[in-house]
């Protein structure tokens, strides 16, 4: 009975030791109060609004860049306690811009670490925003993104803590309906400048810690197209295109709700080629699937894309209840079907041909455009990225003609050749949850870009126990992609090899500079005559 007694007393201070490490400073969480990875899309409340794709025609759609307060101090002195409660004062705060991310150079202060320590002084910013829900939005599902930010960060709503994530590069969505109420409420993002989380990241330039990226607020109708997967094949004559797709249905209301799902699909040159409405009802606070299939004749050997010939189709999802459309989603796909053969990656039966660079967006789409053009002048037809891009990156991919291995933020370089347990990062059990949720922040956003023609689970991060179980979730999760693994060490979980790649910073650098217009003389006009 004594030994009983003590051995239960030896739990309980174990799990109260627990619960006080931080949760910037546990391994083991990589995030907290995530709504499930799925692409990033806004929905509209007219067909017209939809078909410009910019979020500014989008009436529940409200950006938070601008003016924000913020503080500046460490986890250790611990900050200013509930400062994101409505109630809480901070106009002796000062104004900062937001988004304000940047690389910093130098050496990190993991440095002198090994994982998961971290340094004894952590600098802490605080900031805070307000933001007016309109009374209508309460019957809505509302969503906060949040991405690139230099550190681990909480974020609250009010008086409420929504969620934690420890990925500095993945953008990553919070449900934030609960905590909201009608009128002026308020936003509080608590930003760690280091946490367990650097430790996934150490192969990767270092964002300013403290530093808070994009952020905006969103919100669906309760009765909503919540997720969607779309596949697309020839038929086994080669001549019609399939097109397979899975809609996911929610229904956040508690009584059992009908609705009607309804998509069109455009040929790219805007013709419409077929429509469909599908009549459901989904139980309360439940999801419901719905599977549809294509078949658009005639359309492969002329408009199967490659970046060749990137041929897009626009599709329009829309939902409609008691007579009245409620949302509407536009993407555009193309014809691009990826598959392994002997162990070589094909696509569109055709073996891939893969001239590959190491490239990572720039600073806005602009930029990222310019480059773009520049690599597809020399030839480069793939790009592999080092950790889940902006959306409009993978949009110019699918538009200017790029195969895209996307890659989760598993940047783990230390010690990763060490196979004893816990001797690197990507064999440390206690890490594993932090790979898991890198990869299915990762498959989730991009598993429809067309561009994306394989998912990759890291950077060379080394081999061992972590990665193995990220690989075995992501077949579980993705049948459309096949996974590949630029540091499988000859090792069973990657199914095919990582491309050769060059450093596209090389390319862009060599490449000739555009040259200046030429200005074309003008003669100044002689005076009026008075």
């Amino acid at each position: 009975m004594k030994k009983s007694v003590c051995l239960l007393a030896v739990c309980c201070a174990a799990c109260s030791l627990a619960a006080q490490v931080p949760v910037w400073n546990n391994p083991s969480v990589g995030g907290e109060g995530k709504a499930d990875s799925r692409p990033e899309f806004i929905s509209y409340p007219t067909r017209e609004a939809g078909e410009t794709g910019d979020p500014a025609n989008a009436p529940h759609y409200v950006s938070l860049a601008g003016k924000w307060r913020a503080i500046v101090s460490t986890t250790r002195q611990g900050g200013e306690p509930g400062f994101y409660k409505p109630a809480f004062t901070s106009t002796a705060w000062q104004e900062v811009d937001v988004p304000n991310t940047s690389v910093v150079q130098g050496l990190s202060p993991l440095e002198a670490l090994t994982p998961p320590q971290l340094p004894a002084e952590i600098p802490l910013v605080q900031y805070r925003a307000v933001i007016d829900v309109p009374y209508l939005w309460l019957d809505r599902d509302m969503f906060i993104h949040v991405e690139g930010v230099g550190g681990a960060y909480t974020v609250y709503v009010n008086d409420r803590r929504i969620g934690y994530s420890d990925d500095s590069r993945t953008p990553t969505e919070f449900p934030i309906s609960e905590a909201v109420t009608d009128g002026v409420n308020t936003i509080g993002i608590e930003v760690y400048g280091y946490s367990t989380g650097n430790w996934m990241e150490t192969l990767l330039p270092q964002l300013q810690p403290g530093s808070l990226g994009g952020v905006y607020v969103y919100s669906q109708p309760k009765l909503r197209i919540e997720d969607f997967v779309i596949r697309t094949q020839s038929d086994t004559t080669k001549v019609h295109g399939w097109v397979d797709f899975a809609v996911v249905m929610s229904n956040s209301y508690r009584s059992a709700e009908k609705i009607t799902f309804g998509y069109d699909i455009y040929s790219p040159t805007g013709k419409l080629l077929t429509y469909n409405l599908i009549d459901t009802e989904i139980p309360g606070n439940s999801t419901d699937t719905l599977a549809c299939r294509e078949v658009l004749e005639n359309i492969w050997k002329s408009t199967a894309w490659s970046p060749e010939r990137p041929s897009l189709y626009k599709l329009m999802l829309y939902t409609r209840r008691d007579g009245r459309i409620t949302e509407y989603i536009p993407l555009k796909f193309g014809f691009n079907h990826a598959e392994l053969r002997d162990g070589e990656l094909w696509i569109n039966d055709k073996k891939a041909e893969l001239s590959a660079v190491d490239y990572d967006a720039a600073a806005d789409a602009a930029a990222t455009e310019r480059q773009l053009k520049i690599l597809k002048n020399q030839r480069v037809n793939t790009l592999c990225v080092s950790y889940p891009q902006p959306h409009w990156f993978y949009e110019l991919c699918d538009r200017i003609g790029f195969y895209v291995i996307d890659q989760a933020n598993i940047n783990a370089g230390f010690r990763k050749d060490d196979r004893n347990v816990g001797g690197s990062v990507a064999n440390d059990p206690a890490f594993l949850p932090q790979f898991i949720d890198r990869v299915a922040g990762m498959q989730g956003r991009s598993k429809n870009y067309t561009s994306v023609i394989a998912l990759s689970m890291g950077g060379m991060s080394g081999n061992g126990y972590n990665m193995y179980k990220a690989y075995q979730w992501l077949k579980g999760a993705d049948s459309l992609h096949h996974v590949t693994y630029r540091d499988v060490q000859g090792e069973w979980n990657s199914d095919f090899p990582f491309p050769q790649v060059r450093d596209a910073k090389t390319l862009l650098d060599a490449a000739p500079a555009p040259a200046a217009r030429s200005k074309t003389a003008v003669k100044p006009k002689s005076a009026a005559r008075r």
